[in-house]
């Protein structure tokens, strides 16, 4: 059995180690100097940045001549991209120089000659200097409202000026100095060295007078103090709900911190809601933020409350979306059953759709349900009572949609797979395409029953930078072992898809997805288990195809094929052959989405000009 670790002090150990996260795109200070050594800057939320240009030591090939139209205006490309190199991610792994786009989709792929038949006296034509071209990266699970809304509904208490409680106090201060007496105050940390979770003892000399919720970045507890627990009646008589944890002293009395949603919702119910306006807000921020790295199409996984789900419908409605979004639907509380059915739109349009729908069987790292005890706060607790969780996954399956669970430790697993196992046996629609979140912890015997069930494991490697040093002492050296299986997936025929679990991680963008997939780097700059690491090309395709798979979209998306959309990224280097050190903050030079530019990174080299133009 593994030794017990503190509650307030497993954190701890996660901030020495998390000293350095960063979340941000485009360049960054202090990189790499080798490919186990990624950058470790301090964790903040922060507008992107325009990206630089490639360094002017990237080869680049000699300009083309010029172009003339040869095309037809009836059958002329819209866009023409040409001398570069093109990594298609079809089924033969094709490298090609060029692709032709029409009505926003991939009309041609080919050599540089063969394309340019394609421009017309419309064509915009863009000369790659011999720039690397992938499929636009596809996030396949993310919150993507939230990282707006951890931009102004919470009030960041980061590093490096919160790195210790202390820091963290003073800061509250600050703020509650700054807000009218009786009002709430919001705010979110990642991590605090030397203190663990901040409990009431620690947020009530600073705030007398105003209730207060801090949530942890990662999103499954967070903390209140005394004024904000009177509001919310919570008391040593209040029990812990079902799937949560109300934090205790050793008198009984409630210390303040709150584990998983069931729990932080007890108080969250009195927190003011945003509006949906700042919904709107937050989602046009997030778009900025993921286009700037390349990303054309995201899959938010947590989107809570049905309102929320509409308000992505109405950005769709109204053409303020520009990259590709497929929403899910959290199912919380049994009561949500009844909205999920009843209460939710369909809404489907090319840049938005509502695909299904999301549970979070089990927590964190500290809340992990797993088969064995760890050395966390519970080991033995799901969100949801057993059955009843299969008899709303059977219902909800035979709805037609996909089904996303959140699943830390082992046994969340395996109940997830019973639960698709029985609704599927009973109602065998065909492809449901289910899936696991995360998938931390898995047993050997589970991979078979995922390869048997169809089930897709969408997973972030990022969790391994982030806690795999604790792992060992956590769950234990042997099943330590038995994190984020990559090589056991993929080799056993399961699906794999890659996001960046972002604002839950610090990090956002998919350079550190695939450094992390390839590397498997820990914050003490150590493998773990490096037998289980993805090639870079199977981590790409796992990024593009894979993810375009786990939401039904591989005949659209995902590769560089003819007839499929024309979502593109295009690299300032090539990212299968950088040095690996480098490709944690890789620029991308330009997104595309349907051919349209949704971000420059500044090159004037790649602006398009009309090949009447060139002649």
């Amino acid at each position: 059995m593994a030794k017990r670790i503190d509650r307030r002090k497993f954190i701890v150990g996660a901030g020495s180690a998390l000293a350095g996260a960063a979340l941000a795109c485009g360049r960054q200070q202090g990189g790499p100097t080798a490919p186990a050594d990624a950058p470790t800057e301090a964790p903040r939320l922060t507008p992107v940045p325009t990206q630089e240009p490639a360094s002017a030591a990237t080869p680049v090939p000699a300009p083309t001549e010029a172009i003339q139209p040869t095309a037809p205006a009836g059958a002329a490309a819209d866009l023409v991209l040409h001398n570069g190199k093109v990594i298609t991610i079809d089924a033969a792994d094709s490298i090609a120089e060029a692709i032709a786009v029409r009505d926003g989709l991939i009309e041609r792929v080919g050599s540089s000659a063969e394309v340019l038949a394609s421009v017309g006296e419309e064509t915009k034509v863009v000369d790659l200097g011999g720039k690397a071209v992938t499929p636009g990266l596809i996030d396949a699970h993310n919150h993507f409202q939230v990282v707006g809304l951890m931009n102004g509904y919470y009030v960041p208490l980061l590093p490096p000026e919160v790195t210790t409680i202390e820091e963290l106090r003073d800061r509250l201060g600050e703020i509650v100095r700054g807000t009218p007496e009786g009002e709430w105050v919001r705010a979110y940390f990642i991590v605090v060295k030397g203190g663990g979770l901040p409990t009431r003892y620690d947020i009530d000399p600073v705030s007398p007078n105003n209730p207060v919720w801090i949530m942890q970045q990662g999103g499954h507890y967070g903390s209140a103090n005394t004024r904000a627990l009177e509001i919310a009646g919570i008391t040593a008589d209040t029990p812990d709900p079902v799937g949560g944890v109300i934090g205790r002293d050793a008198s009984g009395e409630p210390d303040g911190v709150f584990y998983n949603h069931r729990a932080m919702d007890l108080v969250r119910l009195h927190v003011p809601v945003y509006t949906q306006e700042e919904v709107q807000a937050n989602i046009a921020y997030s778009q900025t933020a993921f286009a700037a790295c390349g990303v054309t199409s995201f899959q938010d996984n947590n989107v809570r409350g049905t309102n929320t789900v509409a308000t992505y419908g109405e950005m769709g409605a109204q053409g303020k979306m520009y990259l590709r979004g497929a929403v899910y639907y959290t199912l919380e509380w049994p009561g949500d059953l009844d909205r999920a059915l009843n209460e939710i739109e369909w809404y489907e349009d090319p840049f938005m759709r509502f695909a299904g729908y999301k549970f979070l069987l089990d927590g964190q790292l500290t809340m992990a349900y797993c088969h064995e005890p760890h050395s966390g706060e519970r080991w033995n607790l799901s969100t949801w009572e057993p059955q009843r969780y299969k008899d709303t996954v059977r219902q909800l399956h035979d709805s037609g949609l996909q089904i996303c669970v959140h699943c830390f430790g082992d046994a969340a697993v395996d109940l997830t797979l019973d639960a698709f196992e029985e609704a599927m046996n009973a109602n065998p629609r065909p492809d449901p395409r289910h899936r696991i979140e995360h998938c931390i912890l898995s047993t050997p015997q589970a991979i078979q029953r995922m390869k048997n069930l169809g089930v897709v494991v969408s997973t972030q490697p990022q969790f391994l930078r982030l806690g795999g040093d604790l792992y060992p002492d956590f769950f234990g050296e042997e099943r330590s072992r038995r994190a984020i299986v990559t090589r056991e997936w993929l080799d056993a025929g399961v699906p794999v898809a890659l996001g960046s679990d972002a604002p839950s991680t610090p990090w956002l963008t998919p350079q550190v997805t695939l450094f992390g997939a390839v590397t498997r780097v820990t914050m003490s700059k150590e493998q773990h288990e490096p037998e289980q690491a993805m090639t870079l090309e199977e981590a790409l395709r796992a990024h593009t195809m894979g993810s375009a798979y786990a939401a039904h979209e591989e005949g659209i998306k995902g590769s560089i094929e003819a007839g499929k959309l024309a979502d593109l990224a295009v690299w300032s280097r090539d990212p299968l052959t950088v040095p690996l050190q480098e490709l944690w903050n890789l620029p991308i030079a330009m997104t595309l989405v349907g051919g349209e530019i949704v971000y420059d990174g500044g090159e004037a080299s790649l602006r398009p000009r009309k090949a009447r133009l060139m002649g």
